[in-house]
């Protein structure tokens, strides 16, 4: 364990940058996915919903749709992450 310790202290880099980069480029690349989707499931329910005499919760409830807000995720703090460029102190 004291090992482990020592090498990062040592400050060896233990992710190569390119791996580093191909990983931050494949979650930009899902959140991106992601925003594309919530919009374009937002597009088709409120066309659905829109002239739908039941109530919007109750039918949401009926069909098992979960928001993101529902189940306490928020696309802002994924695209935070995303963005977050500081560098990191040793």
């Amino acid at each position: 364990m004291e090992d482990r310790l020592e090498k990062l202290r040592g400050g060896v880099t233990l992710v190569k940058p390119e791996d580093r980069k191909a990983v931050e480029q494949m979650v930009s690349e899902k959140i991106s996915q992601w925003r594309k989707r919530r919009r374009m499931f937002k597009d088709l329910w409120d066309a659905i919903t829109e002239n739908s005499p039941k109530d919007v919760k109750e039918f949401k409830e009926e069909l098992g749709i979960e928001y993101d807000e529902d189940v306490g995720v928020s696309l802002q703090s994924f695209g935070d992450l995303r963005c977050n460029k500081r560098p990191r102190h040793r």
